[in-house]
């Protein structure tokens, strides 16, 4: 290994371990109700730590910025890792669970239509008029089906602008990954629909009202928008992935220690886990009688709205 490849390395492992000392350092806060109130030794003590985490983390961006300077502009800085499917999954039960109904409330912000459809609906629609232009044939509702198409992009148009939160203990908080993960790929796909729209409603449905209709410029335009669709289908799938990402999330405690989580008032409806979920014994027997099986053959239980007559079998 190159010396150039090792440093890289290790300066992608020294980004690495300071951020997930940030999110350990911020969940455990969050999950015991918020960072205490300091008296004078713990104040000391506690902007030592502030302080080094922030040195730390100034000079790995410092000693990125000069390799950077150095290197011939092949190797790219190394930064803070893209959201992944899994990423919020990492991130402390107790914290999910505390954020669970804003998370999902989140997810339903960017989700309120169902634009996969929606997408695979233009993308179908298109392609009949390339078939039917192809043919030289150019059916009466052709225009019509356009116009539909255009008003769905218009939908697809009117996701939600990404919410500023208030900056938080080291950027680590958790709704603010939440909203970052869903608004980026909402905004791919929104830029995406635009170019789709645009060149719909000015390029092509004109040619629709010219007083000589060519059907072989029509094609040409036609198939460009069919591209620009097939790249807008991909970003709603990606939008669907994160939209399910933030709900397992959510929903999912299978294994995870809960004993320590204050559980009055929060929404557990619907929320998966199994036998080594680790309840308050306050709740446990309540939470069994509240749960039913999954039916997915593996031990796994839902959380219902009432509790039931009889407990679920132990050994489920």
């Amino acid at each position: 290994m190159s010396s150039d490849r090792a440093a890289d390395r290790l300066e992608a492992l020294l980004t690495r371990a300071h951020e997930q000392l940030g999110i350990a350092v911020y969940d455990g806060l969050m999950s015991g109700g918020g960072p205490p109130e300091l008296r004078d030794p713990d104040q000391m003590l506690g902007r030592l730590l502030a302080a080094v985490h922030r040195r730390t983390g100034d000079a790995v961006v410092g000693r990125l910025a000069r390799q950077h300077r150095r290197g011939s502009g092949a190797r790219a800085v190394v930064g803070r890792a893209a959201p992944a499917e899994g990423l919020l999954m990492r991130r402390s039960a107790s914290v999910r669970l505390k954020y669970r109904e804003q998370a999902m409330d989140c997810a339903r912000r960017y989700w309120p239509l169902d634009v996969v459809q929606v997408m695979e609906d233009a993308v179908d629609t298109v392609q009949e008029l390339i078939a039917d232009l192809e043919e030289e044939s150019l059916p009466d509702a052709a225009c019509d089906r356009l116009l539909r198409v255009s008003r769905s992009m218009g939908r697809v148009l009117a996701l939600p602008h990404p919410v500023q939160l208030p900056p938080a203990l080291g950027g680590y908080d958790y709704m603010e990954e939440v909203e970052d993960y869903l608004s980026t790929c909402a905004w791919r796909l929104v830029a995406e629909a635009r170019r789709s729209k645009q060149l719909l409603d000015n390029e092509l449905a004109p040619s629709f009202r010219a007083a000589e209709i060519s059907c072989l410029g029509m094609l040409e335009v036609s198939q460009d928008l069919a591209d620009d669709l097939d790249l807008a289908h991909r970003e709603a799938l990606s939008l669907s992935r994160a939209v399910a990402a933030v709900e397992e999330a959510s929903t999912d405690f299978r294994g995870a220690d809960l004993q320590s989580v204050d559980l009055d008032g929060v929404d557990l409806e619907g929320i998966r886990w199994d036998a080594s979920t680790g309840w308050p014994p306050e709740w446990e027997e309540r939470i069994w009688r509240a749960s039913l099986a999954a039916g997915t053959g593996h031990g796994e239980l839902i959380v219902g709205v009432e509790p039931s007559d009889s407990t679920v079998p132990a050994d489920i």
